[in-house]
């Protein structure tokens, strides 16, 4: 009487094979772009919560808290307008209404300026909670931006009421301002995931960060227009203008200020950085997926 055969050992690929009918999935291994999208806008009530609460818990060890959102800027604001529009006055030569111009440009570039800086920490500030739990790590990214832009609108709400106090009348053109805040914000995140895998990598980058943000400060028009860099730094100049930080300046102030235009082309700048630098960042990102927050 023959024996019963022993079951034989599964193989590597029938188990793979039995894991893929099953759902299962190798731990830490990168889902598929579609899955990992997926993930994330089922997570969004989640990416929304942290992004709150990281706000809310910004500067609260400080006596005057969330103030400090709008003081900040209120400070470099009269910092600057010392330096640039009363010592160096060359620098408001040709702008009719520097203080708006200058409020503008500050306040929309704090925001850049800290969603950069913090985007680039995105991984690193949270990662006992990346070893800990599983979740799609594009959430940290986006809950940073997310928490700048929170923080950003009472900041937003100023400038608008010194622009009034400034005599500027509100007109339709005053609603660009939406799109303009948009297509910043894209831009931001999109350059988020990309320094928060670099600096995941090598943290010592994320040194780098913010003297990056300074220098793109100088060269923005924050402090002047960028015509006056062109008259002297030719093609360069040139360039400067159309470079997405100044571009972004432009059209948030074009909203606002009368003397100030942005054209078509800028405004197709602005979306193709926008969508570009968004597309292409979580691309990037989304490529390291298994590697956040392993040793």
């Amino acid at each position: 009487m023959d024996s019963p055969s022993r079951p034989q050992a599964l193989t590597s690929a029938d188990a793979a094979a039995l894991a893929s009918r099953h759902g299962l999935r190798k731990l830490g291994a990168r889902p598929r772009l579609g899955q990992y999208s997926a993930s994330i806008w089922r997570r969004r009530d989640f990416t929304w919560e942290l992004a709150r609460s990281d706000a809310y818990g910004k500067n609260q060890g400080s006596y005057l808290g969330q103030l400090w959102g709008v003081l900040k800027p209120l400070l470099q604001v009269g910092v600057f307008y010392v330096v640039f529009g009363i010592i160096i006055t060359e620098a408001s030569r040709g702008v009719e209404d520097f203080l708006s111009y200058l409020v503008i440009g500050t306040f929309l570039f704090e925001f850049i300026a800290s969603g950069l800086n913090n985007g680039g920490r995105a991984i690193a500030s949270k990662v006992k909670l990346v070893r800990a739990l599983e979740f799609p790590r594009a959430v940290l990214p986006i809950s940073v931006t997310l928490t700048e832009m929170i923080m950003m609108w009472p900041a937003l709400a100023i400038m608008v009421v010194i622009v009034l106090v400034k005599g500027h009348t509100p007109t339709w053109s005053w609603l660009t301002l939406i799109p303009a805040v948009a297509l910043v914000y894209l831009f931001v995140l999109g350059c988020g995931f990309f320094l928060a895998r670099v600096v995941s990598a090598t943290p010592d980058l994320g040194n780098l960060v913010p003297i990056l943000t300074q220098l793109a400060r100088y060269v923005a028009g924050v402090f002047f227009p960028l015509e006056l860099l062109a008259a002297g730094f030719g093609l360069l100049g040139q360039i400067a203008i159309y470079e997405p930080f100044a571009v972004y300046l432009r059209l948030a102030r074009s909203a606002i200020l009368a003397e100030v235009t942005a054209s078509p082309l800028d405004w197709w700048l602005g979306v193709g950085y926008a969508l570009t630098a968004a597309a292409a960042g979580y691309v990037f990102f989304w490529r390291a997926e298994a590697r956040y927050g392993r040793d």
